[in-house]
């Protein structure tokens, strides 16, 4: 299940990596790929947020609406991440390792290959990056379309029937797991 605090702590340690700010088409596509990375790596999502094709490529759904500032405050985002202004966020305050217990050693990995392997390049190099590598995104001409797990685990090399079921996992898993939170 999707929290935000969590895609929150991502965002600030990746903010730290580049000095506190950066534009935020380029905070997207360092947050979508790590969950990209983190799917192949384990199996299983670590936000579990909606994947979706934009023109400027794949993104994670609900965490762009708070990103560009489409939910309430205080909602655990504006925590960690300042207010997009000038298409930039930055850092909304210091932290220390400590503080990002929401994220697992795994995903910790995942930021760290992340940000070695993309974190040199701009928001359009990187975009342009997901444009070329990232097979499930397709061109969506001005709109947006769901980029589905089994779509994405086709892209990361699963057969049809495996993506499917680990699909279904997928969504099972967040189930159980939005039933024991409420």
């Amino acid at each position: 299940m999707f929290r935000v605090e969590t895609a929150g702590q991502m965002a600030a340690w990746l903010l730290d990596k580049q000095g506190g700010k950066m534009p935020h088409l380029k905070l997207m596509k360092l947050l979508y790929l790590a969950e990209r990375t983190y799917i192949r790596k384990n199996g299983h999502p670590f936000l579990g947020d909606k994947l979706v094709s934009m023109d400027h490529g794949p993104v994670l759904s609900v965490t762009l609406n708070y990103m560009q500032g489409y939910k309430e405050p205080g909602n655990g985002w504006d925590k960690w991440v300042s207010p997009k202004e000038n298409h930039e966020v930055s850092l909304a305050r210091r932290y220390n390792e400590d503080d990002l217990g929401l994220m697992n050693e795994a995903m910790l990995e995942v930021l760290e290959e992340i940000w070695r392997e993309f974190g040199y390049m701009d928001q359009w190099k990187i975009r342009d990056y997901t444009h070329e590598y990232c097979t499930e995104w397709k061109d969506p001409n001005g709109s947006s379309n769901t980029i589905t797990y089994e779509n994405l685990l086709a892209a990361l090399g699963h057969g049809e029937r495996e993506a499917a079921e680990m699909a279904r996992e997928f969504r099972t898993q967040q189930e159980v797991t939005k039933a024991l939170l409420s």
